[in-house]
């Protein structure tokens, strides 16, 4: 759409306005959301300590949301799968997890973007899960368990070492080195919304620290479960929606 403004002097300012979120961006949204929401029905991972709550599969979508809707849209498509998810599904304890779904999409966008709002992705990615970690040290529960974190800050590592290789890799029209990328982004982005989750467990839930040590073994297979599940999806949802939605994820970064 062109807009003309007349200016003094009978001078026309021509703008081209941009509408980089049409119809068939959004109906997409509306779209992995629904998906997401159905997606809280498959089985998942028992939430050990709550009985009748799980750990959802479909959190591996959260991952692909955020390579291919970027740090706003991925999030808000998350959140609100995963609450209408929980509402369809019942409710219950795990309404008190949905901020997880957004955490995880945003860390997935930022990682595999150059740059979001002017800062590196991976700046923003790092400083996220470096305030995850540390806020499991401000509980007692977590200086009572200080080796727990050693995964999430083993993700932190993989971010600052490959740091704006890993956008490198997400952008890649090689298969192979897209397929690492989302191996690489898809871990450290999960382990942030896992060390949130354990954050609101501790807040909700009396909590020996010895309980999440004798757990260490089973959320780490939980993790790369997650992680094997969203690279798996990832790599071909971005190469779909490069192929249909040319410019969603260029508009959305």
């Amino acid at each position: 759409m062109t807009l003309k403004i007349r200016l003094p002097r009978d001078e026309t300012l021509t703008v081209r306005l941009v509408n980089s979120f049409n119809t068939r961006n959004l109906t997409l949204i509306a779209t992995l959301a629904a998906v997401y929401a159905l997606g809280s029905f498959l089985p998942g991972f028992p939430m050990v300590g709550i009985s009748g709550s799980k750990i959802d599969i479909v959190r591996a979508l959260e991952i692909g949301y955020g390579f291919i809707l970027g740090p706003i849209y991925g999030p808000i498509t998350a959140f609100l799968g995963a609450l209408v998810g929980k509402t369809m599904s019942g409710g219950g304890f795990g309404m008190f997890f949905t901020p997880l779904a957004p955490v995880s999409t945003f860390m997935a966008a930022v990682l595999s973007r150059r740059k979001v709002f002017g800062v590196q992705g991976w700046v923003v990615a790092s400083g996220v899960l470096s305030v995850m970690i540390l806020g499991w040290y401000v509980t007692d529960v977590g200086r009572g368990a200080p080796f727990y974190p050693v995964f999430h800050a083993t993700a932190l590592a993989i971010i600052l070492i490959f740091r704006g290789r890993l956008a490198d890799y997400m952008e890649s029209d090689d298969k192979r080195e897209l397929s690492i990328g989302a191996l690489l982004c898809s871990f450290p982005s999960t382990m942030a919304g896992h060390m949130l989750g354990n954050i609101i467990f501790i807040v909700l839930v009396p909590t020996d620290p010895l309980f999440f040590m004798s757990l260490l073994a089973v959320s780490v297979v939980e993790r790369v479960v997650i992680t094997v599940l969203a690279t798996a999806i990832a790599e071909p949802l971005v190469l779909v929606v490069r192929g249909l939605y040319p410019n969603l994820i260029e508009s959305s970064s």
